[in-house]
């Protein structure tokens, strides 16, 4: 299992902030790891393009104001969780960065406000360019119908999306989605997107044979192996509907000179397309 020591979840104090927490402790549960909760009070005038803080409304609250605010918060979290509080002041983006660094965050837990995440892009992008911390976002609810579910499962098995580029980068969001069909009851489905243009027959064998060497003996006949063609965030975005997903887990390569089928768009499109979280996995630095 992907080693989880310590889950960051930066909060906001939106209506969208207990379901966020909810599923950072859940995750916390399921893999034993520790809370989180950071506040960042940030300094910066309201027509800053901060681009991530919910409104403006408590930008002038106090410290101690703050703090009890997020206490209250923090006894949302069950008592089985480890959990911290932490507030910061300044531009949201780097201290974002700064508290993941300080605390040794392996998984960040935002919510993107609204069907179009695009006030959330430059702390969530800032997030996966770094290439050190995976980060799973979240929708607003009326965006996502569902919610996963990971220490805890009910009513039945949830659909996980694994997309993949067969590339060795993105390995490891592969080895995340096996890891957590070993121990959920979930139905892992595998992803490969043929580019526009390439042959139907052998090309997608060929995909489909890649695919089917990823998935170990343990896991054979509980991994279902799927080839489309088209553009790959629209491709995955309707992949991830089609088969009513609870969350999607793709790599997230760190940036090169050499154009990536996960590029920066990929990824950015997935998350504005998707009506489901994305947990984003970060791969090995290619050449």
């Amino acid at each position: 299992m992907l080693p989880l020591r310590t889950v960051l979840c930066p909060v906001d104090f939106s209506p969208a902030t207990g379901r966020q927490i909810d599923l950072a402790a859940d995750v916390c549960r399921a893999f034993g790891a520790r809370l989180v909760l950071h506040h960042n009070r940030h300094s910066l005038g309201t027509g800053a393009s901060v681009g991530w803080m919910w409104n403006a409304d408590h930008h002038g609250e106090c410290r101690a104001t703050l703090e009890a605010r997020l206490q209250e918060w923090l006894t949302r979290v069950p008592a089985d969780v480890g959990a911290d509080g932490l507030i910061t002041e300044g531009p949201v983006s780097r201290a974002v960065l700064a508290v993941g660094e300080a605390v040794g965050a392996d998984l960040v837990v935002l919510t993107a406000h609204g069907s179009s995440p695009e006030d959330h892009a430059s702390v969530t992008e800032k997030l996966l360019e770094e290439g050190q911390r995976a980060v799973l976002v979240l929708h607003e609810p009326e965006v996502e119908p569902r919610t996963p579910h990971f220490a805890s499962p009910g009513g039945g098995a949830q659909v996980v999306l694994a997309p993949t580029d067969l590339m060795p980068q993105s390995r490891a969001a592969v080895e995340l989605g096996l890891d957590l069909a070993r121990t959920l009851p979930l139905d892992l489905h595998l992803l490969h997107v043929l580019p526009n243009g390439r042959a139907r027959g052998a090309a997608g064998d060929d995909a489909l044979a890649q695919l089917g060497a990823l998935v170990p003996q343990d896991l054979v006949g509980r991994v279902a192996l799927h080839v489309e063609h088209g553009d790959p965030a629209k491709e995955i975005a309707r992949a991830a509907d089609q088969l009513a997903a609870a969350c999607i887990v793709m790599g997230e390569h760190a940036r090169t000179p050499l154009r990536r089928w996960f590029s920066r768009d990929t990824s950015r499109a997935v998350l504005r397309q998707a009506h489901c979280p994305v947990w984003y996995v970060p791969g090995t630095r290619a050449a």
